[in-house]
């Protein structure tokens, strides 16, 4: 299942989680899945990665994923301005942005920049490399690389195509964002499809370390452990969910084992890095916290813990992750293969044993999780505190080398019988204030070409039965059966089918449009006069405008052209005279 990470956030961003009715303040390193929505406040900027795309939003922008996974990226865009930046896709993903009047399909790697005014119910795309297909108002178009549209009305659809205009200031930090990502030196030990990997080369260092290969090393104090500063999270489909508060803690949490190694701790990222180079067997799989949970029966009674405790380890290298949500045989190995080396354990068998047979016993003894007896390794906190999702550091409970031996193997818990509270979906509301978008924004209907799933349930309709199931994922479907709702406001219009035409791309860059984007938007300026084209910044098209386009023949530079060739001719005529007299 795709995932998208939020890396970067700055000024006032917040978040409606799937499911969620309120909004609450957006932490870094959160995982976005389909339902997530997110409002970048005044003043703000957030960027959001993907395996193969980077979203980046200017203040005063909603988005939202209606769907997510790993064919299709699907965003709600209803206001603000908003870069999309897509790199390598495969042949069959789609990426398609959702708009008040149309959906925007992209094909293919490009950079496509996206403006939408619910004032005058408007919507700009540009195209500065790559296509894309404007779907809408029964109608279909493509929008070539250096042109640009302004959409109005959605039933029927007006639409004028022109030249793209020079790049303003949102697009000048996306592109130092981009600069920036070029720089990195982790890109080169870690395979393509990790996410979250852009910091790791200003917290920690990469050494060659015998055994492992390459291996990253972060720079933190001496009572620091993986997985021990931050919270957890409730995120469907996955269920628990490890949000690291470090600026770098995305990829470490989600990817590859952490080991420590001569005095200190270091990650591992996966095989690439191992077999020493050469291409990754598979794509690298995200997966919510790659630890050992336990909890329930002996160990609870360990603690001496009033309503239990629950506690995790680190995944070592070549250590099975046992998914606390139902997998198919074929996610398992490949969950687990893209992150480690999986040596001398039989990644059948053990998915038998737990997903089949649903029995435990084999998995714990084959597996001594080596980081147990690693410094500050092994965490537990109170189970009411871990199912609040409560910061890790200010509930901790102190575990002792002699009751850490006590643990018996039957403790380990693959499905984590703690339900989530409504204060799990999102831990950080109340802790400071929330800025929320207007109504409007979230309102608004939006064009769909793909039809998306359907809208999540709310949290308040499910939790009595994630109570009943202990924190088992319920089927979405299930619930919806078995739970009264009502019946959402319709936000999102497929579009029905749509006619191919072919629009007519203006001679000059446009004038100004008539209706101005938001003044909440100070990064957007229109060209108030046609750009030249030795203007820096300009793009003019890399297609050939259509047949209907006939260039100017009466512009000053082709009536010099002509007085040139005149005068040559001029020129000619009278040497072929001069050289026709008599010597």
């Amino acid at each position: 299942m795709r995932v998208a990470d939020l890396n970067y956030i700055q000024g006032p961003i917040s978040m409606q989680p799937a499911g969620a009715a309120d909004w609450s303040p957006a932490p870094v390193n959160r995982p976005f899945t389909t339902g997530d929505n997110l409002w970048v406040d005044s003043g703000g900027q957030a960027e959001l990665h993907l395996n193969d795309a980077v979203l980046r939003c200017g203040d005063q922008t909603s988005i939202g994923f209606l769907n997510l996974n790993d064919h299709i990226v699907q965003v709600r865009f209803t206001q603000g301005e908003l870069i999309l930046r897509v790199q390598q896709p495969l042949p069959d993903d789609t990426f398609e942005v959702d708009t008040p009047n149309a959906a925007i399909t992209i094909f293919g790697d490009g950079e496509y920049r996206f403006n939408a005014d619910p004032n005058s119910a408007t919507t700009w795309v540009v195209v500065r490399r790559g296509q894309a297909q404007i779907t809408g108002g029964g109608q279909t178009f493509p929008l070539n690389a250096g042109n640009s549209a302004q959409l109005t009305g959605t039933d029927q659809l007006t639409y004028n195509v022109e030249y793209a205009p020079a790049p303003d200031g949102l697009e000048a930090w996306s592109e130092d964002r981009d600069a920036r990502e070029a720089r990195l030196m982790s890109a080169r030990y870690l395979p393509p499809g990790v996410i979250g990997y852009e910091e790791l080369d200003a917290y920690g260092t990469w050494r060659d370390t015998p055994g492992y290969g390459a291996v990253w090393y972060p720079s933190v104090d001496a009572a620091w452990a993986p997985y021990t500063v931050g919270h957890w999270a409730w995120i469907e489909p996955w269920g628990w969910t490890w949000v690291d508060d470090a600026a770098w803690g995305f990829a470490p949490s989600h990817y590859g084992r952490w080991a420590y190694l001569n005095g200190g701790w270091g990650w591992v990222p996966g095989p690439l890095l191992i077999a020493g180079g050469g291409p990754p067997p598979m794509a690298p799989v995200y997966a919510p916290a790659l630890v050992a949970f336990f909890g329930g029966g002996g160990f609870g009674m360990s603690l001496s813990l009033g309503g239990g405790a629950v506690g995790w380890v680190p995944l070592g290298p070549g250590e099975v992750y046992t998914p606390a949500y139902q997998v198919s045989a074929n996610y398992f190995r490949v969950v687990n293969v893209s992150s480690t080396r999986i040596v001398n354990v039989n990644i059948t068998n053990v998915y038998n044993t737990v997903y089949v047979n649903k029995t435990l016993t084999n998995v714990a003894i084959n597996q001594h999780f080596a980081n147990m007896t690693a410094p500050h390794a092994f965490v537990a906190v109170p189970q009411n505190a871990f199912a609040a999702g409560s910061p890790v550091r200010q509930v901790a409970v102190a575990v002792s080398a002699s009751q850490i031996a006590q643990i018996r193997p039957t403790a380990v818990a693959v499905a984590l019988p703690v339900a989530p509270t409504r204060q799990a979906l999102s831990p950080l509301a109340g802790t400071r204030p929330a800025a929320t978008p207007p109504a409007r924004a979230m309102n608004v209907a939006v064009v769909a070409k793909a039809t998306p799933p359907p809208p999540p349930v709310p949290f308040a309709a499910k939790q009595a039965a994630l109570q009943q199931s202990a924190g088992h994922i319920i089927d979405a479907p299930a619930i919806r059966q078995s739970v009264p709702q009502p019946r959402p406001a319709q936000t999102v219009h497929v579009a029905p089918p749509a006619r191919a035409v072919t629009p007519h791309v203006q001679a000059t860059t446009p004038r100004p449009p008539q209706n101005t984007p938001p003044a909440a938007q100070p990064n957007y300026r229109p060209p108030q006069n046609p750009v030249p084209a030795a203007q820096p910044g300009y793009r003019p098209p890399q297609s050939t405008p259509p047949s209907t386009y006939k260039p100017p023949s009466n512009t000053p530079q082709s009536q010099q052209q002509k007085t040139q060739q005149q005068q040559k001719q001029t020129q000619k005529l009278k040497k072929e005279k001069e050289e026709e007299k008599p010597k």
